[in-house]
């Protein structure tokens, strides 16, 4: 059920890896990208056979068959192209998600699709849409993106921002997050990418639930809306944790649901984040070569 953890170095080595980058001010934060799933509602007014979503990274190259890199919903087939989707001068990825031209997979008007990726070296999630047969059906839909925001006290950050692609099709209209829950210090082993979705009873987390607050400290309550803002990011502040628990052995969760702005609201999908509390192995030793480089040059003076 659970992805291979990679032993890392000790806690502290980050910790003195962020100050020595600093001169030994405060540490660097760290960030790093999560494990995303989806649930997207089809409100193009048609059925619908494909589902997309464009990535910034070129080189982006999730594997289908790996379940903790691709969760495929109620789809049998994953494809990736690349092509300059956001007219910058250089390639984006574009995923999509489908069945075959002998078994294509409908979602009706009204139905819910889902989808989910590990977004390790993704970059910036630029939009996600419905297709019939490869053909743009109906406007955008608002995807979230995120990126986990680790800081040495440690406190947990998450960066929520709904993707350009909706703000590009919905001149002046907004969309959100309502129904924020969000959890930490879970044990590694428990979730993975593919137990993110609406099977996923949140209610048997309430031991590791904490409530979220906004930057100025307020806290984010259930009922509560939160609009994005184009070219931008929600910050959600979690929790401090102990530094026992700032390692791989242990994740932080987020829930929502997205919203289009009306009154009230309009549900049009949920949301699920899953990250580690601490950085990727390979960003640790990073980080801590870069310690020992910056310690050894002192020494040396």
């Amino acid at each position: 059920m659970k992805r291979n953890t990679l032993l890392v170095g000790l806690f502290f080595v980050m910790a003195v890896a962020g100050s020595a980058a600093q001169g030994g001010g405060d540490p660097v934060p760290v960030w790093h990208d999560p494990w995303l799933n989806w649930d997207f509602i089809n409100m193009t007014g048609v059925a619908v056979n494909d589902l997309e979503i464009v990535v910034d990274d070129p080189n982006f190259n999730p594997n289908p068959l790996d379940p903790t890199k691709v969760n495929m919903g109620p789809w049998t087939k994953f494809a990736i192209n690349h092509w300059d989707y956001d007219g910058d001068n250089d390639l984006d990825t574009i995923m999509t998600w489908s069945g075959t031209p002998l078994m294509p997979v409908w979602i009706p008007q009204g139905g819910i699709a889902h989808g989910g990726l590990y977004m390790k070296g993704s970059g910036l999630v630029l939009d996600a849409y419905w297709t019939l047969n490869g053909v743009k059906q109906g406007l955008s839909t608002a995807i979230t993106y995120e990126q986990t925001r680790v800081v040495y006290d440690p406190e947990i950050y998450m960066e929520l921002r709904i993707a350009p692609g909706w703000y590009k099709d919905h001149s002046g209209g907004e969309a959100g997050w309502t129904h924020i829950r969000t959890f930490v210090n879970i044990p590694a082993e428990l979730l993975d990418l593919e137990d993110l979705n609406r099977g996923l009873i949140l209610d048997t987390l309430a031991a590791y639930e904490v409530f979220p607050k906004r930057p100025d400290g307020t806290t984010i309550a259930y009922g509560d809306t939160i609009y994005g803002v184009p070219d931008s990011f929600f910050d959600v502040f979690l929790a401090q944790i102990p530094q026992e628990k700032a390692g791989p052995g242990y994740e932080a969760l987020l829930h929502a649901e997205v919203v289009a702005a009306a009154s009230p609201p309009v549900v049009i999908g949920e949301f699920w984040n899953l990250n580690p509390q601490s950085p990727e192995p390979a960003t640790l030793s990073l980080l801590a070569l870069g310690a020992l480089a910056i310690i050894s040059r002192r020494r040396a003076r």
